[in-house]
């Protein structure tokens, strides 16, 4: 199958100046250690005052006290690594994230740094350069946090998958962004970031197969109104797909509120108009904020005028075919109860020109959309040897009704 990825996916610095300081592990910051080296006595003399303002939240009394600190001569090289750690502090107090960087960048170099400090200090280094675009120093101070043999952090490895991929490494990208979702949690969602860096990995590499069932996955956990527009736009370039085929993958446009473009919505729309269903080709193009033309509306009218006849033809039919083309009809028209009691009159009446499979489509739709989805579940389930539009159709279904968005929203990284 030839994807058509349309529209690709941007990765934006995923870890603004909010994040940073929400993902920062604090750092105490001591001018002696109760083992190990101390700070000289100068030092320490400026450092004490420095840490009292820190405590009171006066972080521009403590950089000034810092800096003087900086401009002392003969300093030890623990000398150093401290007064980095009160620079550090100091700037996330006053939200200058660049001084917060090059102070845990010069932290992570120092000879002096201490093995209780490091996981910390590489931790909080590889975040501060993401996010001032040091994708390099990025790396380098995530492989020394891994290195270290602790935990496996999702959020660390994410961000490795984001520096490598601004590197333009997609394959180190790629690779890192399935460390990171394999270390999730279980119960967890997996972590946003790492699945639009390898969404974005994929696309980049031509690896479409691959990018499908990521963004997939994307949809299934975030519900996204965007990431569900491009999953529908891929979906419709099946090859030999037939117009009710493309209708019932159309149909989740307004559903999802998928955005991508007005052409998705004006396509939609021409599809149901030219099947017979002018009720829902007016509603698909007003759901997607597009004007309705003279002749959809005109169409629309007068199919109003006649749906209650129709609708009392079908239901004294020997046969299903006038039921399931009420049910299709009712289903454009919001009425979704009496959508579904057509489907299951037709399933039951059955006839030469029923399509089993196409109404367990509008079957389950209905279903769904009354909000009764085991049974929803139980309809699309129900479809058998489909042909690869309906298969598709029927897989997007059930996708959406089996989707975990309402999990997702604790979820780090989103």
């Amino acid at each position: 199958m030839n994807m058509r990825f349309v529209r690709a996916a941007v990765v934006a610095c995923l870890l603004g100046s909010a994040a940073v300081t929400a993902l920062i592990a604090p750092l105490a910051p001591a001018y002696a250690k109760s083992s190990g080296p101390s700070v000289s006595a100068p030092v320490a003399k400026l450092l004490q005052p420095a840490q009292k303002a820190m405590q009171a939240n006066d972080f521009k009394t403590a950089l000034d006290l810092i800096k003087q600190a900086q401009a002392l001569p003969d300093q030890t090289a623990f000398d150093t690594y401290t007064i980095n750690n009160f620079l550090a502090n100091a700037a996330l107090g006053l939200k200058d994230y660049a001084t917060a960087d090059t102070a845990y960048e010069a932290m992570a170099e120092s000879p002096a740094l201490p093995d209780e400090d490091k996981a910390t200090t590489f931790h909080n280094a590889m975040l501060l350069a993401t996010q001032a675009k040091h994708y390099d120093k990025a790396i380098k101070y995530g492989q020394a946090f891994l290195a270290l043999g602790g935990p496996s952090d999702p959020q660390i490895i994410g961000t490795m998958a984001q520096a490598y991929y601004f590197l333009n490494d997609f394959a180190n990208a790629e690779t890192m962004a399935k460390k990171a979702l394999d270390a999730t949690p279980a119960g967890q969602a997996p972590n946003r970031a790492a699945l639009e860096i390898m969404l974005s990995s994929q696309i980049k590499a031509k690896h479409q197969d691959q990018a499908m069932a990521t963004l997939e996955q994307i949809v299934t956990y975030y519900d996204d109104a965007d990431d569900w527009g491009q999953l529908i736009d891929v979906s419709v370039g099946v090859k030999g797909i037939k117009d009710y085929e493309l209708l019932h993958i159309y149909r989740l446009l307004p559903v999802t509120k998928a955005k991508g473009g007005g052409d998705d919505y004006k396509g939609a729309s021409s599809v149901a108009l030219s099947m017979g269903y002018p009720v829902e080709a007016e509603a698909i193009l007003q759901s997607g904020g597009l004007p309705v033309g003279a002749d959809v509306r005109s169409r629309a009218a007068a199919d109003r005028k006649t749906i209650e006849s129709f609708a009392s033809m079908a239901a004294k039919s020997p046969t299903g075919e006038l039921d399931q083309k009420l049910s299709e009809t009712l289903y454009g028209y919001g009425r979704y109860a009496e959508a579904e009691a057509a489907a299951r009159r037709a399933l039951k009446k059955a006839g030469a020109k029923t399509n089993a499979n196409e109404l367990n489509l509008v079957l389950g739709e209905s279903l769904l959309l009354q909000g009764k989805t085991a049974d929803a579940v139980a309809a699309f389930n129900a479809i058998s040897n489909p042909s690869p539009g309906t298969a598709k159709a029927q897989h997007l279904w059930l996708l959406y009704a089996n989707r975990k968005y309402s999990t997702a929203a604790a979820a780090p990284g989103h």
